[in-house]
Order: C-alpha cells, then sequence, then structure tokens
C-alpha cells in the first residue's frame, strides 16, 4: 500500500525509435518510383554521353579522311594538268614538226620545179646552194675549210660554163677563195693531238715536292777492306798526304752542307694521296675541257683553261723534269693559238650571182 501511495502514476512505454519510420518511409512506393526515375536518367545521361564521345570520334575520323581525300584528289588534279601541259607540249612539238614537214614538202617541190628548169638556171641553182652553204658556215659555225671546199665546189661547176654574164661572178669567188685561204688559222688537229697525249700522261708526270737535289758524291781515298786490288798498266800516281785528304773531304761535306735554291718560286707544297689524285683529275678535266673549246672554236674558253693548266702545272709539278717542261712549252705555245679570227663575208659573191640570174633571164 505503500509503494502505491509513493508512486500513484504507472510508468509509461519508451516512444518507439524514430529510425523505424524513416525506413518505413524509404519504403514508400513513391521513393522507390523516383530512385529508379533517377536512375534511368543517369544511365540515359551515361548512354547520351558515350554515343556523344563515339559520334565525336566518328566526325573526326571522317573529317581526317575527307581531309585524306581532298588531299589526293588535289594531287590527282595537279597530275592531271601536268599531264595536260605535257600532252600541251607534245601537241607543241607535233605542230611544230608538221611545220618543219610542210616547209621540208615545200623545199620539195621547189626542188622538183627546179628539176624542171633549164640546164643554166639548174647551174645556178646550185652555184647558190653552195654559196650559201660556204656563207652559213662562216657565219654560224666559222669553219673555214669547209667554206672553202663549197666555194671550191661553186667555182668548179661554173668552170664547164663559158657565159660572159657569169665571169663577174667568177672573179667574185675567186677573191673570196684567195680571202679565206690567206686568214690566219691555227693547226686544230695538231693541237688537239698534243691536248690528249698530255692528258694520256698526266699521271705519269712527276709532282715538285718529289724532286730531291742531286747528291754529292764522296770521293773514297781509302780502298774498301776486302776488294781485290785492281790492276793498273798505268803508272802509279803517288796518293795524296793526310792534310790534302783531309782538306778533300772537309770540302766534299762543305759542299753537301751548301744547296743554292732560286727564290723567286714559292715552296712546292706537299700534297697526300688523295689530294695528288684530285689534282691530277681536275687537271684532266681542265684539259678535257679545253679539248672541247679547241673543236667548237671557243677561243675565251681554251685560253681560260689552258691558263688554269699552265697556273696548276708551274705550281705543283717539276718544272726541272724535262717531260714537264715539254708539256708545258707545248701548253703556253697552244695558248697564243688564235682559234678565231674575223672572217669575212659572201655578200658581194651573191649580188654578183643575182645580177647573174637577172641577165640571164634577159
Amino acid at each position: 500500500m505503500d509503494e502505491t501511495r509513493d508512486n500513484p502514476t504507472p510508468p509509461l512505454a519508451p516512444p518507439p525509435a524514430p529510425q523505424r519510420r524513416r525506413w518505413r518511409s524509404l519504403g514508400h512506393p513513391f521513393v522507390i518510383a523516383g530512385a529508379v526515375v533517377l536512375a534511368l536518367l543517369a544511365w540515359q545521361w551515361i548512354e547520351t554521353r558515350t554515343r556523344l564521345d563515339l559520334l565525336q570520334q566518328q566526325v573526326a575520323q571522317r573529317l581526317g579522311e575527307s581531309d585524306a581525300a581532298t588531299r589526293e584528289v588535289k594531287g590527282r588534279a595537279k597530275e592531271i594538268q601536268d599531264a595536260l601541259q605535257a600532252l600541251g607540249n607534245r601537241l607543241a612539238v607535233q605542230e611544230a614538226r608538221m611545220a618543219e614537214s610542210q616547209g621540208q614538202q615545200a623545199a620539195l617541190e621547189a626542188l622538183y620545179q627546179d628539176l624542171s628548169r633549164s640546164r643554166d638556171e639548174w647551174v645556178l641553182a646550185e652555184v647558190e646552194q653552195a654559196l650559201n652553204i660556204a656563207q652559213q658556215q662562216l657565219q654560224l659555225a666559222g669553219n673555214v675549210q669547209a667554206a672553202l671546199i663549197a666555194l671550191q665546189s661553186a667555182e668548179a661547176r661554173l668552170a664547164g660554163f663559158e657565159r660572159p654574164q657569169l665571169l663577174p661572178l667568177r672573179k667574185s669567188i675567186a677573191r673570196d677563195i684567195e680571202r679565206l685561204k690567206a686568214l690566219p688559222m691555227a693547226d686544230i688537229s695538231a693541237m688537239g693531238l698534243s691536248l690528249e697525249n698530255l692528258i694520256d700522261r698526266i699521271d705519269t708526270l712527276p709532282l715538285a715536292f718529289e724532286h730531291s737535289p742531286p747528291q754529292v758524291e764522296k770521293a773514297k781515298s781509302k780502298p774498301v777492306k776486302g776488294a781485290k786490288p785492281v790492276e793498273q798498266s798505268a803508272p802509279v800516281v803517288d796518293e795524296p798526304s793526310w792534310y790534302a785528304r783531309l782538306a778533300n773531304d772537309f770540302w766534299l761535306e762543305l759542299r753537301g752542307l751548301i744547296r743554292i735554291e732560286r727564290l723567286d718560286r714559292p715552296d712546292p707544297a706537299l700534297l697526300s694521296p688523295a689530294q695528288t689524285t684530285f689534282l691530277r683529275e681536275n687537271l684532266r678535266l681542265r684539259l678535257l675541257s679545253a679539248r672541247l673549246a679547241l673543236l667548237q672554236r671557243d677561243g675565251r674558253v681554251f685560253r681560260e683553261d689552258i691558263k688554269q693548266a699552265v697556273a696548276w702545272m708551274e705550281r705543283y709539278f717539276d718544272v726541272d723534269d724535262r717531260d714537264v717542261a715539254m708539256r708545258l712549252s707545248e701548253l703556253r705555245k697552244a695558248q697564243g693559238a688564235k682559234l678565231s679570227v674575223e672572217l669575212p663575208n659572201l655578200n658581194e659573191t651573191l649580188g654578183s650571182l643575182r645580177t647573174a640570174r637577172v641577165t640571164g633571164a634577159r
């Protein structure tokens, strides 16, 4: 009884835990649906992002392929343009050949017309052709010998014709022949042969640094030990005294120490084997260029090449050697040769030919 009095109200039950209510609210259908929707949205966003990345890669790849295709198209267009240009050049060449063939055809037609002319006209045509050849050889090639041959053939062709109207023409051709014969011309064949011989002997010519001064032989005053005495039929000469032999030996030693050389030329250059080969090959190329200029009658190039070859031979080769000195003399002689002179023209002779044609036509 006392205990009930002290505690008149019974104790209350503890309140329910709030966590259970929270978990019960998470299990609500709307929450679950929202979570599913969020998951779907997240998956769709990830899928869309992945597709966008893949699409960007494909677009970049397509752009790269399109750039490569564009470059290829440009390259092919350039090749087509080059081919068109080449075709245009070929067409121009064909047109030039066609024009040349037309010119040849016209020349043939003119030749056929010349065949129908009289004998006098035919002879004059032959003389005119020879004079034109001589004029071309003088003006274009500078070949005096060919011009002389053409003029002499024209003179021989007129020799069988006793026509008074052709007499001035024959005199004019004879004057031209005499003028060409009087021209100072170099011997091209001999000079070319000399250059060819020098080119073949370049490898055998001694260099300057290979030259050695002559050694002074010492007089042997004493017989060699073990040597047999030489029998002499002449009377025996008394041997010099010891002080004479000493003076002689001293003089020979002094002569070996003193050497006289020229100071007006530089010291010879020391060359390695590779430099020696390079020097000889360069000299050979210079001489080949000089020979080509000689055949072309190009006096300026010929003189420059010969001058350089002479300078190299004087600088690097042994000028005291007999072969080198002879070759240098030939090069200096060729350097002063005149390959080209002022050649006369045949205008007066051609004028005489036209006058003879007009006179014959009358």
